[in-house]
């Protein structure tokens, strides 16, 4: 089975993700959502590198909590 990309424009509104363009979404469908970083300001992109270093911290202390749950 193949399935295509299909990229749809879109804001957010109060929290909210709002395609554009007319394109609607079947119910239920699953989507991932990718933020363009020429869009962000420096404030927004210092943000989210700092949510990827807590996001690898946190791995990291799992996989520490793994290693010595097998000794």
């Amino acid at each position: 089975m193949s399935v295509e990309q299909i990229i749809i424009p879109g804001i957010v509104k109060n929290g909210l993700v709002v395609p554009q363009g007319g394109s609607p979404l079947p119910e239920g469908v699953h989507v991932n959502i990718v933020i363009a970083p020429s869009l962000l300001s420096p404030a927004e992109r210092a943000e989210f590198a700092g949510w990827e270093r807590a996001s690898d911290e946190a791995w990291a202390h799992i996989d520490q909590w793994e290693r010595e749950e097998q000794l």
